[in-house]
């Protein structure tokens, strides 16, 4: 049976032996359902249970702007769904810019966050 090359088949090009641990990352995106938001921080919807006090990085949009902010996060809360599980996550924002802020300030003032967290938080 004649050699067939297979896709993904590397053998033809240089490799390298790794001695020890090789540490990488990964980052995934994931939209997350704002439920109420504040300039000290954001409570989420989340399908899986993030680490408490956890760094992450998150990208907030609103009318075509988006600010990068840092955030903790401080409390994680189980909540009944019918779309399986979810959590509530409560974000507390590090050191956000004047930029973010003002336009946190435009996000509240135009009433985005979802009512129905107004009685679940």
């Amino acid at each position: 049976m004649p050699y067939k090359e297979r896709l993904g088949d590397r053998r033809g090009d240089l490799r390298f032996e790794i001695i020890g641990q090789l540490w990488g990352s990964l980052d995934a995106v994931e939209l997350l359902p704002l439920r109420n938001l504040g300039t000290g921080g954001a409570l989420v919807e989340s399908r899986l249970p993030l680490k408490l006090e956890a760094v992450h990085a998150v990208r907030l949009m609103f009318e075509e702007k988006v600010n990068q902010l840092q955030v903790r996060v401080r409390h994680v809360t189980p909540m009944e769904s019918t779309d399986g599980e979810r959590y509530l996550v409560g974000f507390e924002f590090i050191d956000p810019g004047a930029s973010a802020l003002e336009q946190i300030d435009r996000i509240v003032a135009a009433g985005l966050c979802d009512p129905a967290a107004r009685s679940e938080a």
